[in-house]
């Protein structure tokens, strides 16, 4: 979902919203505004998910962010000349868009064990960073054969069946699990891999390290 996002994300940046604001909405100063809205967003939504997310069950709040964070600048570019509009628009993405890497990171530190959090992060970067080009060449290759209003909803509708994700696959309803709720499954069957014998002990829940790691790229 995230490489999908993260390679749409670069086809709006690099090739769609230049081109809309060029032939619609005057030019460079429009890119700056609307980019500018969009950042003070996500700055606002990460410190408002830290100040009051943990009320909230992740899985609802996720599910809601994530559809509202990008697909709908791509319809409000298509169906809209002037820059109002999709200022606010690209305002209420950050918003919900800054919510989505605090609640990911999270979930990464809770649930991957330590001696494998490099090898998920190093993953999902190169997930992202694979996509990234390909998304600005899949915009380019649309505008041209499209249009720029074909490809706006083109990619806005990729990008909102990708985010339809954790509605579809049922490995996002354990957003909400407490942490550590399966360690004792998890250690014992480790054990069993590494001896051949079931052990029938009890095993106390893990406390993931404290040692930083880099965050996943987020959309």
């Amino acid at each position: 979902m995230v490489m999908l996002m993260n390679g749409t994300d670069q086809g709006w940046n690099a090739v769609l919203l230049p081109v809309h604001a060029e032939g619609e909405l005057g030019g460079a100063t429009a890119i700056g505004l609307l980019t500018a809205m969009f950042g003070a967003g996500g700055l606002v939504g990460a410190l408002l998910y830290g100040a009051v997310g943990h009320r909230f069950p992740r899985r609802a709040v996720f599910t809601v962010c994530v559809i509202l964070c990008g697909a709908p600048r791509f319809l409000v570019a298509a169906v809209t000349g002037t820059t109002l509009p999709l200022a606010v628009t690209m305002l209420l993405g950050g918003i919900t868009g800054g919510v989505l890497n605090p609640i990911l990171t999270t979930v990464i530190y809770e649930r991957v064990p330590d001696r494998l959090r490099s090898r998920v992060s190093g993953a999902l970067t190169a997930g992202c960073e694979f996509a990234m080009p390909l998304g600005g060449l899949a915009a380019g290759l649309l505008v041209e054969g499209a249009g720029a209003t074909g490809a706006l909803l083109a990619m806005g509708g990729v990008y909102f069946l990708a985010t339809l994700s954790p509605l579809v696959f049922p490995s996002w309803r354990t957003l909400d699990d407490a942490p550590g709720a399966k360690t004792e499954e998890t250690e014992a069957t480790r054990e069993t891999e590494a001896t051949g014998k079931r052990s029938e002990r009890p095993i106390p829940p893990q406390v993931s390290s404290s040692v930083p790691s880099r965050p996943p790229p987020g959309p």
